[in-house]
């Protein structure tokens, strides 16, 4: 009968299966290697996924103490080595890997960190050069996030005096390196918002890419862009390229560099205004000059120099005009005159009276003027006009053809 053999529950062999696991020290401290699925970040900030190959597969978990170091987010279909512990997970009955270690396979974990969060700042445009502010051209106040005992701050400093611009600096000291470095930068940056700066410059020395890393950090990415003044950074050598100098309103590869493009040179500055103010001297001699030479023209002239002239050409003209015109009208007068004498001439002659003084008569009936012999027959009664009044007559005889002959 089964129940007189050796008897184990479900714990006990799960217990005796755990102890063997891991009690072998080659299932302790592993590195291991596939390709991640089925990722899943949990709200309680663990991390669950299974790792696989060609053939096999093994679930894994990486619980918040340890992930929360991990430069990169952990993508499915990502190759990566695992290093961790072998153990059974004995509500489940299965074995599974406790991972305390990840990096990507093919590259370095901060080099695909770095990729990483430089492709999603991108996409949110805050690397859009339309969001890059231009630098003042002639700063009074500069603040520096740097480290006090930095080489980077002394570098910045000595061109900074050798530039001859009055400019006064204000030092938020920060950690630029290691874990606290990104959250001792942001608090830096933070406090300058506040200070009425005119530019803002971060600076540190080169070193590795872990030595840089405070700088590639999204907390300090983030810090930059919400800047209310233009921020510099100058970051490492020539060579080394961090999120910040993408972030930043310009880039400098030095802090030497930083400090050149950043403060103006005086001496420069001092030389050119001395020219302009040169320039501007000879300027205004030369247009003074050209202005007294017209006002001596002017001066020169008959008009100006005998001013009464002004005043007696015209009142010789006026003068001439009235004369012009009196005996322009004189002339018209006469010719009026004339015209009206030889009119009243002509019409002095067609006057019937007048024809009377020449000793004519006009001889009238009842019916108006008797101008034909017709109109008589003997023993009428006509009235004669003469020059001087009328008379009565009768007419005693009629003949006559009008050639004159006597009746």
């Amino acid at each position: 009968m089964l129940e007189n053999s050796r008897l184990l529950t479900v714990s006990e062999l799960t217990e005796h299966i755990s102890r063997a696991i891991q009690g072998d020290p080659q299932l302790i401290d592993v590195t291991v290697a596939g390709e991640l699925s089925n990722f899943v970040h949990h709200s309680s900030g663990h991390m669950y996924f299974t790792l696989k190959d060609k053939n096999c597969s093994i679930k894994g978990v990486m619980f918040q103490t340890w992930n929360r170091r991990l430069p990169f987010v952990p993508e499915n279909g990502q190759h990566v080595y695992l290093r961790g512990d072998v153990v059974v997970y004995k509500k489940g009955g299965n074995y599974q890997l406790n991972v305390y270690a990840m990096e990507p396979a093919g590259q370095g974990a901060l080099a695909l960190a770095f990729a990483q969060l430089k492709e999603r700042l991108a996409a949110e445009g805050l690397f859009a050069p339309e969001r890059k502010r231009p630098l003042p051209a002639y700063p009074r106040r500069i603040g520096l996030v740097t480290s006090p005992q930095a080489a980077a701050l002394q570098d910045f400093l000595v061109t900074a005096s050798q530039q001859g611009w009055p400019v006064t600096f204000e030092l938020a000291p920060a950690i630029v390196q290691g874990e606290k470095g990104a959250a001792a930068v942001a608090a830096a940056l933070e406090f300058l918002y506040s200070r009425q700066l005119d530019v803002i410059v971060i600076t540190r020395g080169g070193g590795s890419l872990e030595e840089l890393w405070v700088f590639n950090e999204e907390l300090v990415a983030r810090t930059v862009a919400a800047s209310p003044v233009p921020v510099v950074s100058a970051v490492g050598h020539e060579t080394d390229f961090t999120i910040c100098d993408f972030v930043a309103d310009a880039r400098a590869a030095t802090p030497t560099a930083a400090a050149r493009l950043v403060i103006p040179d005086g001496r420069r500055l001092a030389a050119e205004v001395d020219r302009q103010r040169r320039r501007l001297v000879a300027a205004v001699a030369n247009l003074a000059g050209s202005r007294r030479s017209k006002l001596d023209y002017l001066a020169s002239r008959p008009i100006l120099s005998r001013p009464l002239q002004i005043l007696l050409q015209p009142r010789q003209s006026l003068d001439l005009g009235a004369y012009r015109l009196k005996t322009a009208f004189t002339r018209l007068l006469e010719q009026r005159r004339h015209g009206l004498e030889g009119t009243a001439a002509r019409l002095a002659d067609l006057n019937p009276i007048s024809v009377l003084g020449r000793g004519y008569s006009v001889l009238r009936d009842e019916k108006g003027i008797i101008k034909n012999i017709s109109q008589l027959m003997p023993g009428k009664l006509v009235s004669i006009q003469m020059q001087d009044g009328q008379a009565q007559a009768r007419i005693v005889a009629v003949g006559g053809d009008g050639d004159g002959t006597k009746i």
